[in-house]
């Protein structure tokens, strides 16, 4: 099968020489020139691959649809992040003849590069867009999903599947979703019985926690094979054209940050920018900022490390805790400070889940880390 069927190609022409760099240093030339060379062999050496998908679930007008080519414009006239990396743009996906037929494209793509190991950059579109996203983690039993958005997406009384809902859509068809984590949230948005309704354990880090200290929220990403940003996340006045904005909000440097994370994380396998309304974006800051966002993910991206994966590069340290009949297990990254929790199971699988040094401290101190529980009681229900 070749993939690139289901695309309409990027018009790199459109893009070269119009920004203040020389077309050569940019990211641009770096994307145009493994675009060109993309054959159905070759793909399978990819790392990232670039998806537009221009679909709204309420669209009313054309300019919606431009949005995917709108955050290209921006994006390839940024600098080249320096290292080599086989990066492609495969264009938009061909519209299907409705929204579920969107969301089950998106669906197979998805599927398509996890086969082969390839992380997937989505420029959208709305955000219930990842509800196909999702899907292509269904036979995943510990997936885990991460939203970066100010609201919690569940409703109740609709039918029609929308960016306002779509978690409710998500976790109806992956009841047994492993982890589930929003970031960036505002506790004047979310009633807490909202909770209630999501599936899964969950790290969920409130906008204050991120303001307090950005690194509070790294350890989330590690534990993610899905990120779905909102744009809606941030502070109106830094991103005015976003759907859902609101007066407070995390500042561009926070997201920037974040998705930096997300590349960094040798777990996420897609990663979506969604929530533009290029209506609203009459300076452009909104989309200007959507393309540094991705860049930064591009840039986390080409410095991840092993991970856990490699264990005999990390440090072991067990602990013994009062009503624990095993030691728990945490492993460090002495080069980075990175910590994980490593957990056996009943068929001596060894599993990894990412924590922090408060975490070790707190088992060192004969208090069970909060997260331990979750993890190992979810783990257990999988497993038995």
């Amino acid at each position: 099968m070749d993939i690139r069927f289901y695309f309409e190609p990027v018009d790199f022409s459109k893009h070269q020489n119009q920004g203040p760099l020389n077309w050569k240093h940019t990211l641009g030339a770096t994307i145009e020139k493994n675009t060109a060379s993309l054959n159905p062999v070759n793909i399978r050496n990819l790392q990232v691959a670039i998806i537009g998908a221009p679909f709204n679930s309420s669209a009313k007008t054309s300019e919606i649809s431009n949005i995917p080519d709108k955050i290209r414009a921006e994006l390839y006239q940024l600098a080249n992040t320096g290292a080599k990396i086989n990066i492609a743009d495969f264009g938009n996906l061909k519209p299907a003849v409705s929204l579920k037929g969107n969301y089950q494209a998106i669906r197979d793509i998805i599927d398509y590069f996890n086969e082969l190991k390839v992380v997937t950059l989505v420029l959208g579109g709305s955000q219930d867009l990842t509800l196909g996203i999702c899907e292509a983690f269904q036979n995943d039993k510990f997936f885990s999903l991460t939203v970066i958005d100010s609201v919690l997406d569940i409703k109740k009384g609709r039918e029609t599947t929308g960016a306002g809902n779509f978690l409710s859509s998500v976790f109806n068809s992956n009841p047994a979703i492993f982890q589930f984590n929003l970031v960036g949230y505002q506790s004047h948005l979310v009633p807490l019985a909202a909770f209630a309704k999501t599936q899964g354990i969950n790290q969920h880090i409130r906008l204050g926690n991120i303001r307090d200290n950005v690194n509070n929220s790294e350890p989330v990403f590690r534990n993610s094979d899905v990120v779905s940003f909102d744009m809606s996340v941030l502070k109106l006045s830094e991103a005015p054209g976003t759907v859902y904005g609101t007066v407070n909000g995390l500042r561009s440097e926070e997201v920037c940050q974040l998705s930096k994370f997300a590349g960094l994380s040798n777990r996420v396998k897609s990663f979506g920018l969604f929530g533009i309304d290029p209506q609203k974006d009459q300076k452009t800051e909104t989309l200007q900022l959507a393309a540094q966002i991705a860049w930064y993910f591009i840039e986390g991206f080409q410095n991840r490390d092993a991970g856990p994966d490699k264990t005999e590069e990390l440090l072991s340290y067990q602990v013994h805790m009062k009503g624990v009949e095993y030691p728990v297990v945490f492993l460090k990254n002495p080069v980075t400070g990175q910590w994980w929790m490593e957990f056996e199971t009943y068929d001596k699988k060894k599993l990894h889940f990412a924590c922090t040094n408060d975490d070790y401290m707190k088992a060192t101190d004969n208090e069970i880390p909060e997260i331990w529980m979750k993890f190992i009681q979810k783990i257990d229900e999988i497993v038995k």
